[in-house]
This record gives C-alpha cells, structure tokens and sequence, in this order.
C-alpha cells in the first residue's frame, strides 16, 4: 500500500514538473518571438531610414543637376525650360527629376491686384470646388492681410498662408506653382509662366495660351497679346525654384525644393552663380 502511494506520488510529481517545464518553454517562446518581431521592426525602420536617406541624396543631386543647367549663360549650350519642363536623369540607384520655375513667370501675391489674383485661384481650384466666388473672396483676403502696415511682405510659405485662408491643403500646395512672392511686379513672364496661370490672365482664352506654349515650344516669338498685354511683361530671373524628386529602384521617393538666386557670373568658369535661399524636403 505504501509502494502504491509512493509511485502515485511520484507519477504526481513528474507530472507538475512537466506541466511547469511546458509553462516556462511557452513563456521562453514567446519571450523570444516579441523580441524577434521587435528586431524585424527596428530592421525595418533602418533599412526605411536608408533608403529615405538615399532618395534625399538624389534629390539632392539632381538639384545639384539643375543648378548647373541654370548657370549655362553662353550661346548653343544646352538649357531646360525654366517653365516646369520636367527633366529626368537616369542614375545607378534609381531616377532623379527636376523642374526649374523662374519666379518672374509667377504671380506676385505682394504686387497683383484682385482682377488677377481671383482667376489665378479660381484656376487652382476648379478641381476641389472652389467657384469664382471664393476665389476673389479669398484674393481680397490676401490684398487686405498685404494692405496692413505690418504685413507689406508675407514672409511665411505661399501653401501655409492660402491654407490658413481656407483652400484646400492640395491646391495650397500647388498654388506654389504660379504664385510667389519675388518678382515684385504684378506683371507675368508669358515666356515661363505656367499654362493655368495663362489661363486665368483676363484676355487670354484657350487658343491664345495654346499658341503662346506652341510658339514658346518651338523657340518662336510670341503672338501679339491685346488687351491681356497689360498684365504680362517682365523678363526671367532673377529668382528661381528647383523642384528634384529622386525615386530610387525600390520605389521610395522624397522631394527636394530649392529657392535660388543669382549670385552674379564667375569668370573663371563663365557660367551664373546661384545663392541658396531656402530648403524644403518633402518626405
């Protein structure tokens, strides 16, 4: 009788060795699958940080790109557009774009009037709702914030700025586009301004911007522009903005903006000097 209480008591005991043995395996197990999901995580994030890291520098690089093609100065020498023309270079780790915007092709939100304002953001949002209406409502805000003797300059970004005044986040980001706030004159470039801010120039209907971007296109003069002359003049420069997104083969992109002006010419190397005036990387 006792052997049999003995051997009970002992079958007993393996058996809560094994259930605990089980217990501790399942906590060891568990223990070591958080910490391999933990280090996959922080893999992960590493090798994202890498590769936004590695699209920064070819952005970078192709701003470096751009900036070179906007210091050729002599005859015959290769120049982009400097209306947006989007210029792609093929790199080893993926493709770097870039646009160069010359400022004088754009809207002075510190210079032009309500009669060109109100279009020019009717044409922005046209896609998001925005009617005529609240177009010149918002174009009167902006020249009343500009009339205020604090304000004569709007020193904070042209997306921000239309975004406190109610447009939407996309159009505010791509009112950049024919906004701005360096040419000091409320004239346009015609030769760089961009086709939707043509469109909204009161007297320029769609045939006239369609002959204008085909004259521009061929490297011809442009036509006579009538009534529309008043608002548009002026020359290229001196200020522009370099827009470089660098895609790396793994699909990660960032963009690069760069605000530029000139410096003046070096002699030695015969080409345009630009000063850096602002950064922006969009991640």
């Amino acid at each position: 009788m006792q052997r049999a209480l003995t051997a009970s008591r002992r079958r007993l005991h393996r058996g809560f060795v094994l259930i605990t043995v089980l217990w501790v395996g399942l906590g060891l197990l568990l223990a070591a699958s958080s910490y391999l999901v933990t280090q996959r995580q922080a893999a992960l994030s590493t090798r994202a940080e890498v590769e936004t890291t590695r699209a920064v520098e070819l952005a970078r690089s192709a701003v470096n790109v751009a900036l070179a093609d906007l210091g050729r100065i002599g005859e015959g020498q290769p120049r982009s557009r400097r209306d947006g023309t989007p210029v792609t270079i093929t790199m080893a780790e993926g493709q770097a774009t870039y646009r160069i915007w010359d400022e004088g092709g754009k809207l002075d939100i510190n210079a032009a009037p309500v009669e060109l304002l109100g279009p020019a953001l009717q044409q922005l949002g046209q896609d998001s709702g925005i009617d005529a209406f609240d177009a010149v409502t918002i174009a009167q805000a902006l020249v009343t914030r500009r009339a205020d003797a604090d304000a004569q300059t709007f020193n904070r970004p042209i997306p921000q700025l239309l975004a406190d005044l109610g447009l939407p986040q996309d159009v505010s980001l791509r009112a950049r586009q024919i906004l701005t706030t360096y040419s000091g004159t409320p004239q346009v470039n015609p030769t760089t301004a961009a086709p939707a801010l043509l469109a909204a120039i009161p007297g320029l209907g769609p045939s006239d911007v369609a002959l204008i971007l085909d004259r521009r296109r061929a490297g011809q003069s442009l036509p006579r522009l009538g009534t529309a002359s008043v608002w548009l003049g002026g020359t290229e420069g001196p200020v522009y903005t370099i827009e470089a997104r660098g895609t790396l083969q793994s699909g990660v992109s960032v963009d690069v903006i760069a605000t530029v002006g000139m410096q003046g010419i070096s002699f030695r190397g015969g080409i345009m000097r630009y000063e850096i005036l602002g950064v922006e990387i969009l991640r």
